[in-house]
């Protein structure tokens, strides 16, 4: 017969499901945000392809404006890049997007071309990772005890 585990619960208690301060969603939106902006630069676009080639009108017009190869990774004044940025970190909402009205209009007709703004599987990892990283911290307040000490287990007070 196989042997038999027991196991032996000193205390018990609940998880408390997870709420992050709008600090920690902040950090995870930057990671996103730079990640974004990256892979961008690669000349990725948001399905983790290389990003179609560009007309040939609009090449010309851009390696004459840029005296470099021409690709589609979002530059050509730098402004929509420089304006791309986190909006909003709060309430367990993570947005990011360009501020300005011009800008918010130029990415949209970029976009529509190939999808550049959008989350692709490497910028997922980045945000998984820094998600592990904030939820870990969260980690050690989450549990509840139910019980007449009414106190965390020890091994939860202790920072990872």
């Amino acid at each position: 017969m196989a042997n038999a585990v027991k196991i032996t619960v000193q205390q018990s208690g609940r998880v408390r499901g997870p709420n992050l301060s709008d600090p920690q969603l902040k950090k995870i939106g930057d990671a996103m945000v730079a990640e974004q902006k990256a892979r961008w630069a690669r000349a990725v676009d948001a399905s983790g392809q290389p990003a179609k080639k560009l007309s040939v009108k609009y090449a010309i017009i851009k390696q004459a404006t840029l005296h470099k190869r021409p690709t589609r990774d979002m530059q050509m004044t730098g402004q929509t890049i420089k304006n791309f940025t986190l909006r909003k970190a709060a309430d367990g909402r993570i947005r990011a997007e360009n501020t300005t009205r011009l800008e918010r209009a130029k990415a949209l007709r970029a976009n529509s071309y190939d999808q550049m703004i959008g989350f692709a599987l490497t910028d997922a990892k980045v945000v998984f990772a820094e998600s592990q990283v904030q939820y870990g911290q969260y980690v050690n307040t989450a549990w509840i005890p139910v019980g007449p000490t009414r106190r965390r287990p020890s091994a939860l007070n202790s920072l990872p």
